[in-house]
């Protein structure tokens, strides 16, 4: 059953969830505002029952409609339920409010490397209705990431340095393909000021530390995790947040913490933190592009 209504929703496992969750918390809310509405409007034990009742069938009918899009807003599902109360309001009315798919928002991920964040993105919003990745960037020509967008069939870009840092030429690429948001997924270059201007606050980077400790220039793959068994830290993590024009900077979106062992090498510990970055990268770029976009 709830295959089939993914596939009728058009939607991911993730935002069923998310939908069902708005459903269930919808229907309690409204049961309950129904029971203690006619106490908030002063009906008493003298007024009759059929007033009552007429009240409380007003509230669970036409309150629910209100009360379900306003949780949507919580579950950041405002778009879905949006569709679905106007299909609900065409049949009651006979009205025309225009019904169709919410736009779909596109994203980018720029990667210099394998691309395993990438692929993790890619299969998340691969039947999205919402968030499509429509575009690859990286700066190495042998980059694996390339592979996957070639596999994908999703267009890409190889960036030459010096265009990259003085120009505004890929800013105009980047923007050509109707691009919102973009991912760092493992790219090893700062991001440029034309890039940030253009694309304030929708820049996410994902880093293998617990910021703001073993972060800033330099600070990328291996050379973090060395860095974090050298320190004697007993745990470490990853730490999901905005670009800005510094280092690993930005304001944090998420962070997730696993435990170091004793006999922990810097390539054990790569292998905990890239479990926890596939786990939760896809999820934490869903939210914020979705309550961004309310």
């Amino acid at each position: 059953m709830f295959s089939s209504l993914k596939a009728k929703w058009k939607v991911n496992t993730s935002q069923f969830i998310l939908i069902f969750c708005t459903f269930a918390v919808t229907g309690t809310l409204t049961a309950w505002i129904s029971r203690q509405l006619p106490g908030w409007i002063g009906f008493t034990d003298a007024t009759p029952s059929a007033l009552k009742l007429l009240l409380r069938i007003f509230v669970l009918i036409f309150g629910y409609q209100f009360i379900i899009l306003a949780v949507s807003v919580l579950f950041g599902q405002f778009p879905f339920f949006w569709n679905y109360e106007k299909k609900i309001l065409n049949s009651i009315f006979k009205t025309k409010f225009p019904v169709g798919s919410p736009k779909t928002i596109k994203i980018a991920i720029f990667a210099s490397g394998t691309g395993s964040n990438a692929q993790q993105i890619i299969n998340h919003f691969r039947n999205s209705t919402q968030i499509k990745v429509g575009l690859i960037v990286s700066n190495k020509p042998d980059a694996g990431v390339l592979n996957i967008a070639k596999i994908e069939n999703i267009p890409f870009i190889i960036i030459e340095k010096n265009a990259f840092f003085d120009s505004i030429d890929y800013v105009k690429m980047i923007l050509s393909h109707k691009i919102e948001f973009i991912i760092l997924a493992g790219f090893l270059w700062k991001i440029p000021a034309s890039i940030l201007n253009a694309f304030q606050e929708k820049i996410i980077n994902i880093h293998p530390a617990l910021l703001p400790k073993f972060g800033g220039k330099g600070m990328y793959g291996s050379k973090v995790h060395e860095a974090v068994k050298n320190a004697g830290e007993t745990e470490t993590g990853i730490t999901i947040h905005l670009v800005d024009e510094l280092y690993d900077h930005g304001k944090t979106l998420f962070q997730a913490v696993v435990s170091i062992d004793l006999d922990d090498s810097p390539e054990t510990i790569a292998k905990k933190v890239l479990a926890l970055e596939h786990q939760h990268f896809p999820q934490v770029i869903e939210s914020y592009i979705l309550k961004t976009n309310l």
